[in-house]
C-alpha cells in the first residue's frame, strides 16, 4: 500500500484564441493525466462558505478533486498525518487515496468542484463515521 496520502497533479491547459481549454484524460505513464479509469463524475456546487462537504473516507475508491471555479480548501488525513490544501486551479487535481479522511470548507461564493474516481457509487465503499475510519486503518498506510 502507498505510504503517500494525496498528490498534487497539475494538467494541461490551452490559452486559445477563443477560450481557455483544461483537459482531463486518462493516459498511460503520463504524469499530467488521471492515474486510473474514470468510472464515477460529480459536480458540486452552490455551497455557502459554512458548508462542509466530504467527512469520510473510502476503502478502495481514488478520487481527484479539481475546483473548477472559486476557491474551497480540503482538510485531509490518513490517521498520522493531517494538512490542509487550498484548491482554486481548474488544472490543478488533488488526487486522494483510499484510507484519507477528507473534509471540504471555506467555499468562495462561486465555487464549483469536480470529483473524478475510479469507483462506481458503492455505499459498502464508504467510512462515514471518523471513529470508525481511525479503527479501520490498515497497518501499513
Amino acid at each position: 500500500m502507498q505510504k503517500d496520502f494525496y498528490k498534487i497533479i497539475e494538467f494541461p491547459c490551452s490559452d486559445t484564441k477563443n477560450g481557455i481549454l483544461y483537459m482531463y484524460q486518462t493516459v498511460k505513464d503520463n504524469p499530467e493525466s488521471v492515474p486510473f479509469e474514470i468510472k464515477k463524475v460529480l459536480f458540486i456546487r452552490d455551497m455557502k462558505p459554512s458548508d462542509l462537504r466530504g467527512g469520510h473516507t473510502h476503502h478502495k475508491t481514488h478520487q481527484l478533486l479539481f475546483c473548477i471555479s472559486g476557491e474551497c480548501k480540503v482538510d485531509l488525513d490518513n490517521g498520522r498525518n493531517k494538512i490542509t490544501i487550498t484548491l482554486n486551479k481548474p488544472n490543478v487535481g488533488l488526487l486522494l487515496y483510499p484510507y484519507v479522511w477528507h473534509v471540504m470548507h471555506s467555499f468562495s461564493n462561486d465555487t464549483m468542484l469536480l470529483v473524478i474516481a475510479d469507483n462506481i457509487y458503492d455505499e459498502k465503499d464508504y467510512i462515514r463515521k471518523y471513529e470508525d475510519f481511525i479503527q479501520q486503518l490498515p497497518k501499513t498506510v
